[in-house]
């Protein structure tokens, strides 16, 4: 498979060179031809990791560089993310001063929190903005706010809401985490309260921002993936995210606590999987991690999956109809085929993931 050739090498290396600021690892594999270009550079746009990797790329020498057409190309997709990346702040920052206004702080979940900790913030891939409200009365505040604006919000799966701020696609939330097994919630509640004296601040254009402590920040992340991996799949945006978050933050996270909270919600042997692939194919450093790693771990079958599907599972070629209008085919059976894969891994998140949705659905 592609992951194992000359072009899955080369990727690997370009993104890991991006993601730390470091030299390509792997020379060998180039130069590419300008065929074997134009698929690294459509797996990079796959995988939303494209600004990363052409940081990887400048770090070539000239006579290894892309062909000058596909080099200008890639450049103006990656000045073009950096507009959309400012244009996102200025956003972030409006909506901070606003709810502001209404005596409502939010806490910021992922996104531009986890850009800054980035060498190159700009040059990460951004999607939405997603604000988690800690108490009902200040979720329900928000909407309300919102529509008293004139702007119209849709409900989602799991209490939340989304709408477009001047064209940016917004969220509310009133969960933090997303773990389904009913039977953790209070856990989690009071692990939640108890890293609250500990969150971070962000500032963005003047404005103070809440991010979630650095423990709270990475289960958060990490949970995040597996919803995905359990419903349709994710990108490597989103692995990159949680090895930067354990490289910023290394020497700030309760490892005892971390490790206790990823036991006691039943993730653990999925986390394993996890830490493997971020240091055997992201070139994170092992002692940035919070424990110790099974050395003897498989992660292999999980990248395969990831770099199967692409980004949220909209570029998976094994189900039939893939270009059906940019909608996921097949569901019934990706779901099916997740559940099996990850339930020795995560058992209660696999069997809790649909019901919880489902319910949420109906309940609103």
């Amino acid at each position: 498979m592609i992951l194992q050739g000359r072009v899955g090498k080369a990727f690997f290396s370009l993104l890991r060179a991006g993601l730390w600021k470091q030299g390509v690892d792997m020379l060998g594999c180039f130069p590419l031809s300008e065929e074997e270009w134009q698929a690294l550079y459509r797996i990079a746009r796959q995988q939303t990791v494209e600004g990363i990797v052409f940081d990887g790329i400048q770090s070539l020498e000239p006579t290894l560089l892309p062909p000058r057409k596909l080099l200008l190309l890639w450049l103006v997709r990656v000045e073009k993310l950096e507009q959309r990346n400012r244009r996102m702040n200025t956003v972030l920052a409006e909506q901070a001063l606003f709810f502001d206004s209404c005596g409502i702080k939010p806490v910021l979940l992922k996104g531009q929190g986890i850009a800054a900790g980035y060498a190159e913030p700009l040059r990460r891939v951004c999607g939405d903005i997603d604000w988690y409200f800690s108490n009902k009365e200040d979720y329900h505040e928000a909407n309300r706010q919102i529509k008293a604006k004139g702007i119209g919000w849709n409900k989602m799966a799991g209490k939340s809401i989304w709408y477009r701020w001047r064209n940016v696609e917004i969220e509310h939330h009133r969960n933090i985490f997303d773990i389904h097994n009913p039977f953790v919630r209070g856990y989690l509640k009071e692990f939640e309260q108890e890293e609250q004296p500990r969150q971070l601040e962000l500032v963005v254009q003047e404005q103070s921002i809440i991010l979630p402590s650095p423990t709270a920040q990475l289960l958060q992340v990490n949970a995040h993936i597996l919803k995905h991996l359990l419903s349709f799949g994710i990108g490597l945006r989103q692995l990159c995210d949680a090895a930067r978050l354990y490289s910023a933050y290394h020497t700030q996270i309760d490892a005892d606590r971390l490790l206790a909270v990823y036991a006691k919600i039943g993730i653990l042997k999925w986390i394993s999987v996890l830490h493997c692939l971020l240091v055997d194919y992201l070139g994170m450093l092992p002692d940035d991690l919070p424990f110790r790693r099974d050395a003897g771990q498989d992660a292999d079958w999980m990248m395969e999956e990831i770099w199967a599907v692409g980004n949220f599972g909209f570029h998976d070629g094994r189900y039939t109809d893939i270009q059906n209008g940019g909608k996921r085919v097949d569901k019934k059976k990706r779901l099916w085929n997740n559940f099996l894969t990850y339930l020795p891994y995560a058992p209660m998140e696999a069997v809790s993931f649909p019901f919880t949705h489902l319910f949420s659905r109906i309940s609103g």
